[in-house]
């Protein structure tokens, strides 16, 4: 590949120290991007050597400050393998696969790639499936960074790949009947579970520590009953002007889901709190990716739009979304099944759903 002088002395004008250098990941990004500006790819030299093929993956599949270990390693496990043309040109190409809502379609390349990427490559604070991704959809690798090249801590990522302007979460599971959201925001989880533990102690019923969605429900159904509101009703009124401070408390907390002083409504106070954490959460990205599969052998990847995933998860009707499944600590946990399949949710074995 030649590179004339002009291109050679606009990479030099670019580089902050006017020192031109194959070896340094930045600017070769730099020269990239001239490349890219005057219709010349480096592509074709991916193959040639090791140090160049991790060069070339850091600045097309990874952004600044991004790091992902093992890249050499997993040059050479390409190279060694009967397929290494075919692994090579996913790599090199600039034609991706499309965000589109579904199963979408892998072929055996994709996911021998997705083997030999899980086996040799290490993404800092997230998982080599988001690499993965970022190569077949022609994104780039968020991981610990969340695209903003600084360090930031893993609960502070919102979005593990970016494509183009979409943003994608990634989830990769052995099993799809469990599926781990993630952190419900801070403040609205704080007010739910506060609350769910004031009412919890006024009505008598028991809710587990996981917070599965049958103990949230038998709460539901207890508070829902015209004997139950009625009581409430009356202790409301008694404390309303209470001098004693933890009434004044109590009263303050019941009053957040009470729209007009309607103690009919106090479950839909509930589901409304419930929607608003559970679409906070989901909508701070595009997309959510689900993989199937585990660490080494990829099945299926299903892709979300967030919209989607919200509505599926949105319960009414005073009951939990059958797709929930509990809000174990601070995180959501969904029913893969109900919320890919649209099939029935089992009945809830709360041992299980307890279980990491």
């Amino acid at each position: 590949m030649k590179v004339t002088d002009e291109i050679l002395n606009e990479w030099s004008f670019r580089c902050h120290d006017g020192i031109v250098n194959l070896n340094d990941p930045k600017k070769l990004r730099i020269l990239k991007e001239i490349l890219d500006e005057n219709g010349i790819s480096l592509n074709e030299a991916i193959d040639s050597d090791a140090v160049t093929f991790e060069d070339f993956v850091l600045s097309k599949y990874a952004v600044e400050g991004q790091n992902i270990n093992g890249l050499q390693n997993l040059y050479n496990a390409i190279n060694n393998n009967p397929q290494k043309e075919d692994l090579f040109n996913i790599i090199k190409s600039n034609q991706g696969k499309s965000l589109t809502p579904g199963n979408i379609s892998l072929s055996d390349i994709d996911r021998e790639l997705f083997n030999l990427v899980m086996q040799f490559t290490t993404v800092t604070n997230g998982e080599p499936s988001e690499l993965w991704f970022a190569i077949l959809f022609k994104g780039m690798a968020e991981g610990g960074v969340g695209g903003k090249g600084s360090k930031l801590k893993k609960s502070n990522i919102v979005s593990d790949v970016s494509v183009g302007n979409e943003q994608v979460s990634l989830k990769n599971y052995t099993q799809i009947d469990k599926l781990d959201f993630g952190t419900l925001p801070k403040t609205e989880l704080l007010d739910l579970k506060k609350l769910l533990t004031i009412y919890s102690i006024i009505s008598g019923i028991e809710l587990n520590a996981s917070l599965t969605r049958n103990s949230i429900n038998n709460l539901f159904n207890e508070i829902s009953t015209g004997e139950f509101q009625q009581d409430l009703q009356e202790y409301l009124t008694d404390i309303k002007n209470s001098p004693n401070k933890i009434q004044q408390r109590i009263y303050t907390a019941i009053k957040q889901l009470l729209p007009e002083d309607n103690v009919n409504e106090i479950v839909n106070g509930f589901i409304s709190l419930i929607n608003n954490a559970i679409e906070i959460k989901v909508t701070k990205v595009n997309w959510w990716g689900i993989m199937v599969g585990g660490k080494k052998d990829i099945q299926n990847l299903y892709l979300i739009p967030s919209e989607d995933v919200t509505n599926k998860l949105s319960s009414s009707n005073k009951q939990l979304n059958p797709a929930v499944t509990q809000i174990k600590g601070q995180n959501l946990f969904v029913d893969g099944e109900v919320l890919l399949f649209n099939k029935k949710p089992k009945s809830l074995d709360e041992d299980y759903y307890e279980e990491d």
